[in-house]
């Protein structure tokens, strides 16, 4: 018959040996556990938050996390260029959020938290995508309120952006918001007698198309009979359609069009939504040779699309018979995008410099508050294709005289971009 071996009790001593040990191996997590949270990759370096135009409002780290959980829900279900960013970038946005939570967390004071955001949207790469600053919080409530009310006019970001209506000496950035500049943005001079006729534009500003427009078609009816006019939007990153069709109707005498889809992955759940698109249409009821035609992602992410057709007619006040010439860079964005692919695809200008940068978009670029901390963010929904089918944020717009140094030269001997046309 067998025995059971009875449990031998531990001493005091082992009990202690084991207690030692565990507290050993927690020990060394936690110190391993700073260590590894010390790297540079995980630390943010901020100024004051009054550098950035914002209250800090002591946000907890739990606050930041739900904040977070906000955005990541808000850009899954709307953004439309994470896989465009993995294939160009190589960044996996959705595989860095580990990082970027422990980021957030070692975040100190809301400035740094503030910073840190926009870094983790900058890994997006999309000039459209960040989370806004006091300036650009003014400038926004200045040119759309109170289109945007219920965006703008919410209260805790009111208080984070310490706003209390002041909206004088706003300085406006012709290239981050080309829209809203009140500068000059037009230049016009003949380079060579008879021949050539240059135009430069920096910005397509809403708030200069119709002074310009007089100056403009004035320049047009000097220089109708020259052989060739420069049109130069090189570092020019869009603002209204408007400015630059107002152009092209005194350039041609037949109606251009050209066609452009646009993808959503969601449409707004109400009419009253101040970014609400009209004429939604859903991808399943596009025909199955047009979607093969497209980029795979487009049946897979998106829900609904739209298409939009740019049509402009005929100004005959002038009767300019040359051959023209759009200069264009990596720079050239938005409105000015739209504008060199419709000139390539119409075949009204021939463009000369580098590949574009696309983002080429029909609908506004939406804002949205965060619910939890009053910060207002900016993000992109929209996904258009070129008139091949390419992705416009992916691929831009190509020339058709490629020059490697597209970059402007006051002395039009060393710009090389004149220099091309000249010799074209």
């Amino acid at each position: 018959m067998f025995r059971r071996n009875k449990k031998v009790p531990l001493s005091t001593k082992a009990k202690r040996r084991i207690i030692i040990r565990i507290l050993l191996i927690v020990f060394a997590i936690i110190i391993g556990e700073r260590i590894y949270n010390s790297r540079d990759e995980f630390q943010t370096v901020a100024l004051d938050a009054d550098h950035y135009g914002i209250l800090d409002a002591g946000f907890t780290s739990s606050e930041k996390m739900k904040e977070f959980k906000f955005i990541r829900k808000l850009l899954e279900e709307n953004y439309p260029f994470f896989k465009l960013n993995e294939r160009k970038n190589g960044i996996d946005w959705f595989e860095n959020i580990g990082k970027y939570k422990r980021i957030l967390r070692n975040a100190k004071g809301d400035a740094e938290y503030f910073v840190a955001l926009n870094n983790i949207l900058g890994d997006l790469n999309d000039r459209n995508t960040f989370v806004l600053s006091g300036d650009d919080y003014r400038l926004y409530y200045k040119y759309y309120f109170p289109d945007k009310r219920e965006v703008l006019h919410y209260e805790r970001s009111l208080a984070r952006y310490l706003f209390k209506g002041d909206l004088d000496n706003i300085e406006v950035d012709p290239k981050k918001y080309p829209l809203f500049y009140e500068g000059p943005v037009l230049e016009t001079k003949v380079l060579v007698e008879d021949e050539i006729a240059y135009m430069k534009i920096i910005a397509m500003s809403n708030y200069r198309i119709e002074e310009d427009y007089d100056e403009i078609k004035s320049f047009l009816q000097q220089v109708e009979d020259y052989d060739k006019l420069i049109i130069d939007i090189r570092g020019n990153t869009g603002g209204s359609d408007e400015y630059w069709k107002r152009i092209v109707e005194l350039l041609i005498d037949e109606v251009y069009s050209a066609e452009y889809y646009s993808f959503f992955k969601q449409k707004a759940k109400t009419a009253r939504d101040p970014f609400f698109v009209d004429d939604l249409t859903t991808v399943e009821l596009l025909d199955d040779e047009i979607l093969d035609d497209f980029p795979s992602e487009v049946r897979i992410d998106f829900n609904y699309y739209k298409l939009n057709k740019i049509e402009i007619h005929p100004n005959m006040n002038i009767d300019f018979k040359g051959k023209v010439y759009l200069l264009v860079d990596e720079e050239v964005f938005g409105s000015a995008e739209k504008f060199a692919a419709f000139a390539k695809d119409t075949g009204l200008a021939t463009l000369v410099g580098e590949t574009t940068a696309g983002g080429m978009t029909f609908e506004e670029v939406p804002i949205q508050n965060m619910p939890y901390g009053g910060f207002i963010i900016s993000y992109s929904r929209e996904l258009v294709l070129n008139s091949d089918g390419t992705i416009n944020m992916e691929t831009g717009t190509s020339p058709h005289i490629l020059v490697e140094d597209a970059s402007y030269n006051e002395d039009i001997e060393k710009d090389k971009c004149i220099q091309a046309v000249i010799e074209d």
